[in-house]
C-alpha cells in the first residue's frame, strides 16, 4: 500500500473563511470520502489540493510523493480530476480536447481515451458546452482515466448523473481501485451512496477537520438509542444529543462498551446521522 496524497495545511485563509489544522492522506487502492454540510470548506480544500489556490507558508500537498509547492508539474502529472464545473475550454469537443491537451501528459493514451468516451457514450465531436452536465462529468472522467494518474480528485462527480450511470460510475471506480496503484478522494452530497463505498471518511465542519479514519471505525464509535422519550432522563449523562419527532425519540451516545440496560433499541448510526449531530454541535472534534 502506497500513499498517493498527503495533505498538511495548518491554516489557509480565503475571503473571510479559513481551513484549520487539516492533515490527512489517501492511500492507493482506497476511496476516501470528503464530507461536510454546505459551507464546511470542501470546495476550498479541493481547490488547494488541485493547485487552484496558492498554499500558504507552512502548508504542503504531496501528490505521488511530489510537492505541489515545489514540484508542481510532476505533482499534477500524477493527478486526474472530475469537477462539478469543467475546467476545459467548452468551445472544444472532447475529441479535440484529448488531441490538444492529452500530449501534455507523459503517459497520455489516446486509444484508451477514445475507448472511455465510447464506453460512457460521450459524443466525441460535439462541443463541450453543448453537453449535458452529466455528459461533462463523463467526459472529465474519461480524460482523467487516460493519462496514468495515480490520484483522482472528484467534486460531486455523480450528482448530475442518472441512477443507472451512477451505479456504473461506482463500478468504474471499483475497477480503478482494484489495480491498487490509484487512490481516490471524492466529495459528494450523495452521502448514503458514498458511505457504502468509501473505505475512509474525512469530515469537515466550519473549516475544521472533525475526523479522519476508516468509515467503519468512525461509525463504530457511536450508537443511536431509540424508544420512549421518558426513558432518556435515565441516560442523561451519556446522551450527546437528541432528535425528536411526533412518533419517535432518538439519542446519540458514544459506543464505549457500557451496555444500555433500558428498554431502548440500539443501532449503529449512518454518516448522515453524524453529520446532523455535528451540525447541532454535539459531536466534537477529537471524539473519533
Amino acid at each position: 500500500m502506497s500513499t498517493v496524497l498527503d495533505v498538511k495545511i495548518p491554516r489557509l485563509q480565503r475571503d473571510g473563511f479559513a481551513l484549520k489544522e487539516i492533515e490527512f492522506s489517501v492511500e492507493a487502492g482506497y476511496l476516501t470520502a470528503l464530507l461536510g454540510v454546505n459551507g464546511a470548506g470542501k470546495t476550498t480544500l479541493l481547490s488547494a489540493i488541485s493547485g487552484l489556490l496558492p498554499l500558504p507558508e507552512g502548508a504542503d500537498v504531496l501528490i505521488g510523493g511530489y510537492s505541489l509547492r515545489e514540484q508542481e508539474k510532476e505533482a499534477k502529472e500524477c493527478m486526474g480530476f472530475v469537477f462539478d464545473d469543467s475546467p476545459f475550454d467548452e468551445g472544444m469537443s472532447p475529441l479535440l480536447t484529448g488531441q490538444v491537451y492529452g500530449p501534455y501528459y507523459r503517459n497520455w493514451d489516446m486509444e484508451k481515451y477514445s475507448s472511455c468516451l465510447e464506453r460512457f457514450e460521450v459524443p466525441k465531436k460535439r462541443t463541450i458546452r453543448k453537453l449535458s452536465k452529466g455528459m461533462k462529468m463523463k467526459f472529465q472522467l474519461a480524460f482523467a482515466l487516460s493519462h496514468g494518474a495515480t490520484f483522482l480528485i472528484m467534486d460531486e462527480p455523480a450528482a448530475s448523473l442518472d441512477p443507472v450511470f451512477r451505479d456504473e460510475f461506482m463500478e468504474v471506480l471499483s475497477e480503478i481501485l482494484e489495480g491498487e496503484d490509484c487512490g481516490i478522494l471524492l466529495s459528494s452530497q450523495l452521502v448514503s451512496e458514498l458511505e457504502a463505498k468509501a473505505d475512509y471518511t474525512m469530515m469537515l465542519h466550519r473549516g475544521e477537520q472533525m475526523f479522519y479514519d476508516s468509515t467503519e471505525n468512525i461509525l463504530d464509535k457511536f450508537l443511536l438509542v431509540r424508544g420512549r422519550y421518558e426513558l432518556f432522563p435515565y441516560m442523561k449523562s451519556r446522551i450527546l444529543g437528541e432528535r425528536l419527532s411526533e412518533y419517535t425519540a432518538e439519542g446519540l451516545i458514544l459506543n464505549d462498551g457500557d451496555p444500555v440496560r433500558l428498554d431502548l433499541e440500539c443501532v449503529r448510526p449512518t454518516i448522515e446521522d453524524l453529520m446532523y449531530y455535528i451540525k447541532q454541535g454535539v459531536v466534537k472534534k477529537g471524539m473519533v
